[in-house]
């Protein structure tokens, strides 16, 4: 009873991450014009002045800090008893007492108070409170699209506030080189800029001062900044601006697509090291952190094998594969030993990916575990501490929120905020042998490859950032998600009132959204959300509002029709309106048999980001295809620099057979799709990294025609050699789709 209690307390304070223990009072404290703040010591009093300002926003009142008197008093005091970061926090109708043993503590108490006050009165009440994990983490990707340090101060700003202590900033990577440095220019005279397909530029860095301005911001938020300096894979944007750090020599451009190329650090050379020892030198000066991270994720070694410099360096330390290790891996596990010397000589701890397992690992070394949680398990297994951030847990925030076919194009995978608020950073096995200890935190990873804007970042982080609040902060036995949700609400309430975006679950068909829905007698449509949410919807054209007819059961069409439909948060405000389409056909007509023909195609070179791009004057050659998705591989994708000059459009068409008479729906990552002669999917100048324009037709039995324009191009980063050149086909309701290009053959045997 007293555990339900305790998170009925905790959802009436609505704060998150749900504290400790709450012990409800009675009455409230009235937050007054003249009311002041006691702060006796200097560390209270820069507390207060960091987390006034906001209190003062929220209340109207001023609020001035004193250090002798104030109804809202601050006490440090190292002797109390009281966890690190962790505060007690009690508010009577006289007045609030935080008391902590540590700059961090009191640091939270206030930001719970500023969660508990509606401006004016703050609920009497008994907190005590400590986190679960040192380390709770959001990670943040300005190499693949830069983010301004205000756009970071207002993350770290927001964040702090529900008591989320590291940031992790990805600096470098293949397409672009962040942070200055000073004795080595060319870093961020070259690797900080890359010009894209379609001729703009984009880049930028953080200079020395900049980055000693946002340390400073987020210590005074009691977040620490751990950059990251990769090695020895994704280090193009470094290899361009000096290519003798790598194996080839050669010059490249910076990587405008995603992915890793091949050329990485040459880890037999000296000079990489005394390089790296540079960097290592300026970065470890401006961060005052434990922990510099060093990735050490996805190394491409085959270029090693190459290298004479390399093999030499093999044959030098006697490195020969066994049954766990190849040659490569024991060299990659040499240069982070190597990596984390540099380190120790600047008074630097290593952390990285999972992947720096691989070799063996010194015995200092903090371990990331990303690919699931089995390296996790490994390296606390053997007495490494570990940061829990698997994706398969939830913890890759470019995952998609709901459904892909109708949310933001991002790269994969699927992370609700029930699957973020369920994960638990510690496997069972650590408990088991006792190792719970080493999980140090949890992070989520904010890759930034489809974050093409500091509003999609936002869409992307939040309201899961608060699931990570509460996962990283609050012990499991103390988490509910129904009170969740309803803290997140309020806390969604509060991203308004300062102007940043976050995901809003938009009303889903369950077997797949689609947007152009045929039917020939009649068409139901049911909804539903990722989590509970009232959904309004209108049939007449106009754009739904709160107030709009409330969805409660399917909806059944029998002639033409435009669904307009949007979930509603508690107070109102929409989500996104999806517009679906309805259409009323008779079905379309199959072949005749003698005009079914098979495969062909052809070819036109340029650069061409959208069909209207192809000149109407364009010079096609036909090209002889054994199967559509030929269409999409006519040049090789060269994964080392993916800057061909030989880039083209395809048109391919064919025949297709449905078995029956029906409503079928077809997807494709085509530019343009056209079936029977009737143009259906048009994805023209979208990122077609997948499908977000099904759409359906009636179509009688027999045999039908196909055609796509297919466009190699890289558009967002996504290199279309990588999307599949095809155009698959369901009934609404089946789980299995089948390809067009499945019996063009047989069709015309």
């Amino acid at each position: 009873m007293s555990f339900l209690l305790s998170i009925l307390a905790a959802a009436v304070i609505n704060v998150i991450p749900a504290p400790a223990e709450v012990k409800p009072g009675d009455g409230e404290f009235q937050l007054r014009f003249f009311t002041c703040i006691k702060a006796e010591s200097p560390e209270a009093a820069e507390v207060a002045r960091t987390v006034a300002p906001k209190l003062r926003k929220a209340s109207g009142r001023i609020l001035p800090v004193r250090r002798h008197r104030g109804r809202i008093e601050l006490r440090l005091d190292p002797a109390c008893g009281i966890p690190d970061e962790g505060y007690r926090l009690s508010v009577t109708t006289d007045g609030v007492c935080a008391l902590a043993s540590g700059r961090a503590g009191l640091f939270y108490a206030l930001q719970t108070l500023l969660q508990m006050t509606d401006g004016k009165r703050i609920p009497c009440a008994d907190i005590s409170d400590a986190p679960r994990f040192a380390w709770r983490g959001f990670h943040i990707d300005p190499v693949r699209h830069f983010l301004s340090p205000d756009a970071i101060r207002k993350q770290i700003d927001i964040l702090s506030e529900y008591k989320i202590n590291t940031m992790h900033w990805h600096l470098t990577d293949d397409q672009g080189w962040r942070i200055e440095i000073k004795k080595h220019p060319r870093l961020t005279e070259v690797g900080a800029w890359r010009t894209e397909f379609d001729g703009s530029v984009h880049g930028g860095f953080y200079t020395q001062e900049e980055v000693r301005s946002l340390v400073d911001y987020a210590a005074r938020r009691c977040v620490t900044i751990v950059p990251e300096i990769e090695m020895p894979g994704h280090a193009f944007a470094a290899v361009c601006s000096y290519p003798e750090l790598s194996c080839r020599g050669e010059q490249f451009r910076t990587l405008y697509t995603w992915g890793s190329p091949h050329d990485v650090f040459c880890v037999g050379s000296e000079k990489v090291y005394e390089f790296l020892d540079d960097v290592i030198s300026e970065v470890a000066g401006l961060f005052p952190g434990e922990y510099i991270h060093i990735g050490g994720d996805e190394c491409h070694k085959d270029v090693w094998e190459q290298c004479p410099i390399c093999q030499e360096r093999i044959r030098e330390l006697g490195l020969e594969a066994d049954a766990e290790f190849t040659a490569g891996e024991k060299l990659q596990s040499y240069a982070v030993h190597r990596m984390e010397e540099i380190l120790a000589r600047h008074g630097k701890k290593l952390i990285g990916w999972d992947e720096i397992l691989q070799g063996g690992l010194s015995p200092g070394a903090a371990v990331m575990s990303w690919r699931g949680e089995e390296g996790g398990k490994k390296a606390a297994l053997s007495g490494h501490y570990v940061v829990m951030t698997p994706g398969s847990g939830g913890m890759y925030f470019d995952h998609y929120q709901g459904d892909p076919k109708i949310e933001p194009v991002t790269i994969g995978g699927r992370s609700t905020l029930e699957k973020v608020y369920s994960y638990d950073p510690v496997p069972d096995v650590l408990r088991e042998n006792g190792k719970d200890g080493f999980v140090k935190g949890v992070q989520c990873n904010n890759w930034a490859e489809y974050m093409y804007s500091e509003s999609q970042r936002e869409y992307m982080l939040f309201p899961r950032a608060f699931a990570l609040a509460e996962i990283a902060w609050t012990r499991p036995e103390r988490k509910d998600f129904d009170s969740f949700l309803t803290r997140c609400d309020l806390a969604c309430k509060r991203l308004d009132a300062l102007g940043v975006n976050y995901h809003i679950p938009l009303p889903e068909q369950p077997d797949g959204s689609c947007n152009s829905l045929a039917f020939s007698d009649s068409c139901t449509v049911e909804l539903g959300t990722t989590r509970p949410l009232r959904i309004v919807f209108t049939t007449d054209g106009s754009e739904p509002s709160a107030d709009s007819p409330e969805y409660s059961e399917p909806l059944t069409f029998t002639d033409d029709a435009v669904l307009k439909a949007a979930s509603v948060l508690p107070w109102g405000r929409l989500s996104p309106v999806r517009t679906i389409r309805l259409r009323k056909m008779s079905p379309m007509p199959a072949m005749r048999p003698e005009d079914v023909f098979g495969l062909r195609a052809r070819r036109t070179e340029g650069r061409f980001i959208s069909a209207g791009d192809i000149p109407a004057g364009a010079v096609w050659t036909p090209v002889e295809l054994s199967a559509l998705g030929e269409a999409g591989k006519l040049e090789p994708y060269d994964n080392k620099l993916p800057d061909s000059t030989r880039f083209y459009a395809a048109e391919a068409e064919g025949c297709f057979r449905v078995p029956e008479t029906g409503t079928f729906r077809f997807s494709s990552d085509c530019d343009r799709v056209w079936i029977d002669g009737q143009l259906l999917i048009d994805n023209g100048g979208a990122v077609k990294r997948s499908s977000h324009n099904d759409a359906e037709l009636v179509l009688e039995a027999g045999a039908h025609n196909y055609k796509v324009l297919f466009i190699y191009n890289v558009i967002g980063g996504w290199i279309s050699l990588r999307s599949r050149c095809d155009v698959l086909f369901r009934q609404p309701g089946s789980e299995s789709w089948t390809s067009v290009a499945g019996d063009s053959a047989r069709l015309i045997d």
